[in-house]
């Protein structure tokens, strides 16, 4: 019965509201460490409700808080762009971003998929090597049924310090069987402390919900460290957009263009201030700045390789050398019915 109620919904299940107001008061930033920004994300965000929630808690320690949301349904993703700062309308797998988040609130669809739990899934590609989203010591609120920790025990316990499970209060609890686990991304402190906390999260997989205490009853405090601005969030397939913004910023494309785009170069020349001798005139043809159809014969200027041989004394200052010195002679070739000449 609670696979088709998940399929029906679409694996969507909004945390209630009453449930996270009173997990809320329970995150803390570390005021005696300057805090840059707090980066939160939620990778199945629905209509962005619950992540906005946490920000706007967050944002009364007077810190800068951005809010990340991934959907995939798009009449969901669309009110969520209306709540969060940046939203993906796209699967959580395929987005491209960086180990900066702050905070992940993970309530991720409820079903089983080819034997494995969809929760796991998300769960450990979210902290795999390649695709993990969190700072050190990131707080992760992993929201899910209490039979789930089973299948997550393993990841969990493996990629998280300091795990603590709650369930949610009487009256909403037998809807879904849901708990709350919080932890801290990072190595657990030692291999018996992670074979621990395995077995205990197997353990209470089993049992009902008396084994647990409410997040009514929550007495410690979560930390939410500080990190720094998140530089990519993107979606997997290359928008025409984000490829606009990313060639207007790149160095190596403004050379690209200026190597491949023809200018119009207008050049002027200014009267001299004196006028040119018969020397500057040749310098100027020479050099190609001015020339061209004079009537009865063309100018122009040429520069070409010269080899001129050269008699030298040797070291004592006896015997003559002849040796060959090569340089560059700039000319002045004339075009006439007479002929072509060179003038030097």
């Amino acid at each position: 019965m609670a696979r088709i109620a998940s399929q029906s919904k679409g694996g969507f299940y909004a945390t209630p509201e009453g449930q996270l107001s009173l997990i809320l008061p329970h995150l803390q930033i570390n005021q005696d460490e300057e805090t840059e920004v707090i980066n939160l994300l939620d990778p199945c965000a629905g209509e962005g409700k619950a992540l906005k929630q946490i920000s706007q808690y967050l944002q009364t320690y007077d810190v800068a808080v951005a809010s990340f949301g991934v959907e995939l349904e798009k009449s969901r993703a669309k009110k969520a762009e209306e709540l969060l700062d940046v939203v993906i309308n796209e699967g959580y797998e395929s987005i491209r971003t960086e180990p900066k988040y702050s905070l992940l609130w993970l309530n991720p669809p409820y079903d089983e998929v080819f034997h494995e739990r969809t929760e796991l899934r998300f769960l450990r590609t979210l902290t795999s090597k390649t695709k993990n989203v969190l700072v050190d010591n990131g707080l992760l609120m992993f929201c899910v049924p209490q039979y789930v920790l089973g299948a997550c025990s393993s990841v969990l316990a493996g990629r998280f310090k300091d795990i603590k499970v709650y369930r949610f209060t009487d009256e909403a609890y037998p809807v879904f069987k849901q708990v709350v686990v919080f932890g801290k991304f990072g190595k657990p402190h030692s291999s018996e402390a992670r074979k621990q906390t395995k077995a205990y999260l197997k353990e209470i997989a089993d049992q009902g919900p008396e084994v647990l205490p409410t997040i009514e009853e929550i007495e410690e405090m979560f930390i939410v460290p500080s990190s720094t601005d998140i530089q990519c969030f993107r979606a997997g397939k290359l928008r025409n957009e984000e490829l606009a913004e990313d060639l207007a910023q790149s160095l190596a494309y403004q050379e690209f263009e200026k190597r491949v785009t023809p200018k119009a170069k207008n050049s002027t020349m200014k009267n001299p201030l004196l006028p040119l001798k018969v020397t500057h005139a040749g310098i100027a043809v020479a050099s190609g700045a001015i020339g061209g159809n004079f009537g009865n014969h063309i100018i122009v200027g040429v520069t070409k390789q010269v080899n001129e041989k050269q008699e030298v004394l040797d070291e004592e200052g006896l015997a003559k050398q002849e040796v060959y010195i090569k340089h560059y002679k700039s000319v002045v070739r004339v075009f006439t019915t007479d002929g072509i000449h060179e003038i030097q």
